[in-house]
C-alpha cells in the first residue's frame, strides 16, 4: 500500500514538473463565492460577467470576485441546481437551464418552469422567442420548447421528433439535431414552416462550422458529413466510434474527437489520425491563438497542438469538462471534480 502511494506521488510530481503553464486553481476550499467544484459550463455575457455553471449551483466572476446566485425571496439562499446553461435577457434577468427544469431569474426572484426536465441548451431563436430542449426524466421524451414570456410550449412542427441538440450557424440559421433522423435547418426569418430536413435517417452526434461556412455533422459509427450549401459529402466512412465533438482551427482545418479512437485532423486535402491511445477525447476546442486543445478520459488534464506537436499545459489525471477563452484572452478550464483552473495571459 505504501509503495503504491509513493509511486502515485512520484508520478504526480513528474507530471507537474513537465507542465509548461502555471494555472491557478479555484475551488470551494479556497475561493469564496464559487458555487461548486463540478463545472458544467463557462460562458461570458455582454456585461462582462463570466458565468460558471456547476452541479451545485450557478454564479459569475466579475471584477476579481466570484458571486453565487441567490434567491432573495428565500433569505438569500444559494440556488442549488445542477446548472447546464444560461441565457441573459437583460440586466439581472436570465433563463437558467438545469437538471430539473428552467428558472427565470428576475431581480433575485426565482420562477420555476419545465419541472421534471433537463433543460439545455437555451438560445434566442427570434427577437422575442427563446428555444430550448426539455429532456423529460420520466417519459424520456426530448421536446423542443419555445417561450416568449414566462411559459413554455412545445414547438408543434417537431413534437413527433426526439430533439437532441441545437446549433446556430454564423448566418443565423438554427440547426436542430434529431436523434437517429438527421438534422433540420431553420432560418429564423422564415420560421419553422420552411424548415429543411437534411440527411434523414442518420444519427448526428455533433456539429461545427468551418471558415468557409461549411456545416459539419459528426455521426455515430459513420464518420462525418459536410454541407457546402448545395450538397453533402462524406468523410471518414470507416470510423466506427461516435464523433463526440468537432472544431475548426485558425488555418481552416477540421478536428474530430471520437468516443473510442482518439482524434482526426483534416487540412483540406487529407485526414491524419492522432492520439488513438487516448481512446475517448472528451474535450476538443480551439483558441484564437491557433492552438487546438484536448482532454481525454484516459489522461485527463489539458494538452494543446502548437502546429508541430502536442504539449502538456495542465496535468491530469482528472479530465477537463470545458475550456473557455475570456475576452481578455485568459483561459478558464472547468474540471469534473476540482473546480476551475485559470491561465492568465
Amino acid at each position: 500500500m505504501h509503495h503504491t502511494k509513493l509511486l502515485f506521488a512520484l508520478l504526480s510530481l513528474c507530471a507537474l514538473s513537465t507542465a509548461a503553464d502555471k494555472w491557478k486553481n479555484h475551488s470551494t476550499d479556497n475561493t469564496e463565492g464559487l458555487s461548486g467544484n463540478e463545472i458544467q459550463f463557462i460562458e461570458a455575457d455582454s456585461d462582462g460577467r463570466l458565468w460558471i455553471g456547476t452541479m451545485q449551483g450557478i454564479g459569475y466572476y466579475q471584477a476579481g470576485k466570484f458571486t453565487t446566485l441567490v434567491d432573495k425571496e428565500k433569505k438569500d439562499q444559494p440556488i442549488r441546481v445542477n446548472a447546464w446553461d444560461i441565457l441573459p435577457l437583460s440586466e439581472e434577468r436570465y433563463w437558467i437551464g438545469h437538471g430539473g427544469g428552467a428558472i427565470l431569474y428576475n431581480q433575485g426572484k426565482v420562477l420555476d418552469t419545465l419541472n421534471g426536465n433537463t433543460v439545455a441548451p437555451l438560445i434566442q431563436f427570434q427577437k422575442d422567442i427563446i428555444w430550448t430542449i426539455g429532456k423529460n426524466r420520466g417519459t424520456e421524451e426530448n421536446l423542443l420548447y419555445e417561450s416568449s414570456g414566462t411559459d413554455w410550449a412545445p414547438v408543434e412542427r417537431f413534437k413527433k421528433e426526439r430533439v437532441a441538440d441545437l446549433f446556430r450557424a454564423s448566418n443565423g440559421h438554427v440547426w436542430i439535431l434529431i436523434d437517429g433522423n438527421g438534422v433540420y435547418e431553420v432560418d429564423p426569418k422564415e420560421g419553422v414552416s420552411k424548415a429543411v430536413h437534411h440527411i434523414e435517417g442518420t444519427n448526428v452526434q455533433s456539429m461545427t462550422e468551418d471558415s468557409k461556412g461549411g456545416i459539419w455533422c459528426g455521426l455515430w459509427g459513420r464518420g462525418v458529413m459536410v454541407y457546402d450549401g448545395k450538397g453533402w459529402t462524406s468523410h471518414l466512412k470507416n470510423e466506427k466510434s461516435a464523433v463526440l465533438s468537432m472544431t475548426s482551427d485558425a488555418a481552416g482545418g477540421i478536428w474530430v474527437a471520437t468516443s473510442a479512437n482518439g482524434l482526426w485532423h483534416y487540412d483540406g486535402k487529407s485526414w491524419q489520425h492522432d492520439l488513438a491511445e487516448e481512446g475517448s477525447i472528451t474535450l476538443l476546442t480551439a483558441t484564437s491563438d491557433g492552438r487546438v486543445w484536448v482532454s481525454s478520459q484516459f489522461s485527463g488534464g489539458l494538452r494543446y497542438w502548437n502546429g508541430k506537436k502536442w504539449k502538456e499545459s495542465l496535468p491530469g489525471p482528472l479530465p477537463i469538462r470545458c475550456l473557455f477563452e475570456a475576452p481578455d484572452k485568459s483561459l478558464w478550464a472547468g474540471g469534473v471534480l476540482d473546480g476551475l483552473h485559470v491561465l492568465k495571459k
